[in-house]
């Protein structure tokens, strides 16, 4: 017999009732009050048991907790070593307070839930010798004496399928693609999955991926990622194609209870510049073969309440990347530094909320001639970034081609309003300022004085529109005013929509 199960089941059938049957469009104004009464009522019961189980926990959260042992259905889907390694804070044969117990138990479920390898987890608590005469547990009675409660933890797990075949499309940032995807999980049985892609679309002409991840000594919270892809890929902006083979380690953490995670990320490429229609003399230069090697680091902080449509919460990410681990093979050694904040507000007394968005980086030439690549500079412009402008239309030019900068910084403001009797719509009404500033780096200047560039003289647009926020991407259909601009800038005034996951 579950000791905590039973009024969660109870809170469960009430919230699985069917709606009442009066909720036809059809109804009297008297039935109409007798919906509403009903509906209150439910929520009246759920409110006072949700506050009796509050008070319970509450009053006895220091009660000593015993396991005896650790049960999980299904564990033949996994190695004995992973499971006692996601058990192991049960095992130590401590004696839990019944407030650490939960937060346990809660942890070692989420551990299962964010390794991708079960469908559903849910754990009951027996507890053994403790029973009344009636052969009830009594929760009250049993948690207020002075001796730890012995009990059993019993892991409930649906686990995923193993071998999973998809297709779909991806969508984003000006372009769209086409992909089939096999997909083997938990081979060992320790959270190992191994994922084949590929993908075909607008910008991608091919691209074959390769990739493995595991949690590291089967900690949750730590994953190592290995990837090797190659693809071709067009290039509008500077008119060519860029043809890339790619090794890619990467460890990432995934804390439960932080909002502060961290990457470190080992690269190694071999890319091909091929020109089919650049004027460019620097796009013609770097034609051709080049290698990069790098290690970088990303500390990502983000509390936001939603990835796509933040109403609340903060981002902050900051990136340092090294190229030049092999430095006779590296043509355009670099480091390069790039920060993003991003803090969401609620505008009570408009009843709207308002999104700032702040990006600007650095990249600097370690090579002797103080040249950079192309493939490695930073671009502005688009319908994700800054709007009224064309993808990746913004900064220095060199005849037909937008051949990116060294030093950037852009932001945004802006505010997302209900649909009037729609509020719980995904559907929002959307205004935003945009602007941006992107030059390149003059190593004969102190950086000082490079920063300095970016005093002034910012392109700056505006807009309103609507947008959806589905959960897998965010649509935007906007009319954008470009309000100033240079004269090599590639302007959208109009209609402009966009589509993607991260937006300015």
């Amino acid at each position: 017999m579950s000791i905590f199960s039973q009024d969660e089941e109870f809170m469960d059938n009430i919230k699985k009732q069917p709606p009442s049957s009066l909720s036809n469009t059809d109804q009297s104004k008297a039935e109409k009050e007798l919906a509403d009464l009903q509906l209150q009522k439910q929520k009246q019961l759920l409110q006072q048991n949700q506050i009796f189980l509050n008070d319970l926990f509450q009053d006895n959260s220091t009660q000593p907790i015993r396991i005896k042992n650790v049960q999980i259905t299904n564990g033949e889907q996994y190695r004995d070593s992973f499971i006692a390694k996601q058990f192991e804070p049960l095992l130590e044969n401590k004696v839990l307070s019944l407030e650490n117990y939960l937060h346990t138990i809660e942890s070692i479920s989420k551990n299962f839930m964010k390794l991708g390898i079960v469908e559903n987890i849910l754990c009951n608590t027996h507890q053994i010798n403790q029973q009344n005469s009636n052969g009830f547990v009594g929760f009250k009675k049993n948690l207020s004496g002075g001796s730890a409660i012995n009990v059993v933890p019993v892991f409930n797990v649906l686990p995923i399928k193993k071998f999973m075949a998809k297709t779909g499309t991806n969508i984003g940032n000006g372009e769209g693609d086409g992909y089939i995807q096999f997909q083997l999980r938990n081979i060992f049985g320790g959270a190992e999955n191994l994922t084949f892609d590929a993908i075909t679309g607008t910008k991608t002409s091919s691209s074959y991926l390769i990739n493995f991840n595991q949690p590291i000594n089967s900690n949750a919270d730590y994953i190592f990622d290995s990837s090797v892809s190659i693809n071709s890929r067009k290039l509008d902006w500077i008119q060519s194609n860029v043809h890339s083979k790619n090794l890619i380690n990467k460890i990432y953490t995934q804390y439960n209870n932080s909002f502060l995670n961290h990457e470190i990320i080992l690269e190694n490429s071999l890319k091909n510049l091929d020109n089919y229609g650049s004027k460019s003399f620097q796009v013609m230069k770097q034609c051709g073969e080049s290698i990069k090697s790098s290690i970088a680091y990303n500390l990502i902080y983000d509390s936001r309440n939603n990835k796509h449509l933040p109403f609340k919460g903060t981002l902050f990410q900051l990136g340092i990347e090294y190229n030049g681990i092999f430095k006779k093979f590296n043509k355009y050694p670099f480091l390069k530094i790039a920060s993003l904040s991003q803090t969401a507000y609620h505008l009570p007394w408009i009843n709207s909320h308002l999104l700032y968005t702040n990006k600007c980086g650095l990249l600097y030439s370690l090579a002797k001639n103080g040249e950079t690549s192309i493939l490695d500079r930073f671009y502005i412009g688009g319908p994700n970034d800054v709007r009224a402008f064309t993808l990746n239309g913004l900064g220095p030019k060199d005849k037909n081609s937008f051949i990116g900068g060294d030093l950037f910084s852009v932001g945004g403001v802006s505010i997302f309003t209900d649909i009037p009797y729609y509020k719980e719509s995904n559907f929002k009404f959307h205004n935003f300022i945009n602007w941006g500033k992107i030059v390149k780096y003059n190593q004969k200047l102190t950086l000082l004085q490079n920063f300095k560039k970016l005093g002034g003289s910012y392109c700056l647009s505006c807009g309103f529109g609507i947008l959806y926020n589905h959960p897998m991407a965010r649509f935007e259909l906007n009319f954008v005013l470009p309000l100033v601009a240079n004269e090599n800038d590639s302007i959208r005034k109009g209609i402009q929509y966009g589509i993607g996951v991260s937006f300015l």
